[in-house]
């Protein structure tokens, strides 16, 4: 038999595509007469005297290279993401899967402001599954669902901190918005219209120390019974101008939690009395802050039954008109008292007799009242000093 022959093999060099390169190895037998050897079985299928070995080229264009994102670990990625706008962040969770699940990540989106905003019914929804904990909507338009929408938020939202006040939102969608919030601790309904339903989802949120139901309407003797027994925590209460009943002003002054500190009832013109007052005043003993403007029933009784409250700091009267100026001179009794309120009441003469009399109080320093509201001023930034913009 004749030696094989040593014709060596071609190794020919093709491009498979843009970022890897395909070396092929062919093999085939020579030609010589080994072929036609008896013992010698020779292939003629095409892909049975050949194979190759692919190898990923070293060099790889500046245009096709990785991706530097599949770099970073996701800590790096939301330590990035938490500089960008709430709009911006939503657009970069349409980048990707991987963009898509860190862009949610629940420290992302812990404060939020869609104050002055029109917002849908399930994009609200869709916020609320983020893991918002602050939250302000004040001026904001909920648009209502559809008819083949159902009220279908959460069933437990992480919100602790939320402003609505004067948002403009159904009532069945507050009912549903307030349900899925258990764990509210401060809570604005300024000028939002309620109902008894809409109170006892309030009356829910067992950790609640502030609300703010300035001038809302539908507040019932039976709402009001609800909140004021379950809200045992509650220390910043205000309800001013929402024109209680008297039966309402009862159930307040009888339930209302011995823990509170601040409280506004102004408004009650015709349903807040001097025995209302000292059921009040006794009941909480740690008042440190007392709004009482245009309780027009209130005489100069009331001011010998506010001279029981120990701590008050700060109290308002104006437009009281049924007390005595000469019965404010008693309040030199209150060595708490900082600051005394009487707008509408008193010329500027008897002001400064007042300020004689009664030391270092500061007479008309306030022209508003700031219980539980969350903002105060200017300051739009920010809901009971909790920021609510990054």
């Amino acid at each position: 038999m004749d030696p094989p022959s040593s014709n060596k093999a071609r190794l020919p060099l093709t491009n498979v595509s843009n970022n890897v390169s395909q070396r092929s190895l062919k093999l085939t037998q020579p030609h010589n007469d080994l072929s036609e050897d008896p013992q010698r079985k020779v292939a003629t299928h095409p892909t049975e005297d050949m194979f190759f070995m692919y190898r990923k080229s070293l060099r790889k264009e500046a245009a096709g290279g990785e991706d530097p994102f599949n770099m970073l670990s996701d800590e790096v990625l939301l330590h990035i993401l938490k500089w960008l706008p709430k709009k911006t962040l939503l657009n970069c969770g349409q980048v990707n899967r991987r963009f898509n699940r860190v862009s949610k990540d629940e420290t992302l989106w812990y404060r939020l402001d869609l104050s002055g905003r029109t917002i849908q019914y399930d994009g609200l929804s869709e916020v609320l599954t983020l893991g918002v904990v602050v939250l302000r909507m004040a001026h904001t338009t909920v648009v209502n669902p559809t008819k083949d929408d159902c009220l279908d938020f959460p069933q437990w939202a992480k919100v602790k901190y939320l402003d609505l006040s004067m948002c403009i939102i159904s009532k069945p969608v507050l009912r549903a918005l307030l349900a899925c919030c258990r764990s509210l601790v401060k809570l604005s309904l300024e000028n939002v219209p309620l109902d008894g339903a809409i109170c006892a989802e309030i009356a829910e949120n067992r950790c609640l120390d502030t609300l703010n139901l300035t001038m809302c309407s539908g507040i019932e003797a039976a709402g009001m019974r609800l909140i004021t027994k379950a809200l045992t925590k509650l220390h910043n209460f205000n309800v001013s101008w929402t024109y209680l009943s008297e039966e309402a002003v009862q159930e307040l002054v009888k339930n209302l939690t011995p823990q509170m500190v601040h409280l506004n009832v102004a408004g009650c013109r015709n349903t807040l009395h001097d025995d209302g007052l000292a059921i009040l005043i006794k009941r909480c003993p740690k008042l440190v802050a007392l709004d009482l403007s245009d309780c027009t029933p209130l005489t100069s009784a009331a001011i010998n039954i506010i001279c029981k409250a120990r701590k008050i700091e700060y109290l308002s009267l104006s437009r009281c008109y049924n007390i005595q100026v000469t019965a404010y001179l008693k309040l030199a009794e209150l060595p708490t008292l900082r600051y005394l309120d009487l707008f509408g009441l008193v010329s500027d003469n008897v002001i400064e007799t007042l300020r004689s009399s009664l030391g270092d109080v500061g007479i008309n320093r306030y022209c508003h009242s700031s219980v539980a509201r969350p903002t105060v001023g200017t300051k739009r930034t920010s809901i009971w000093g909790l920021r609510t913009r990054d």
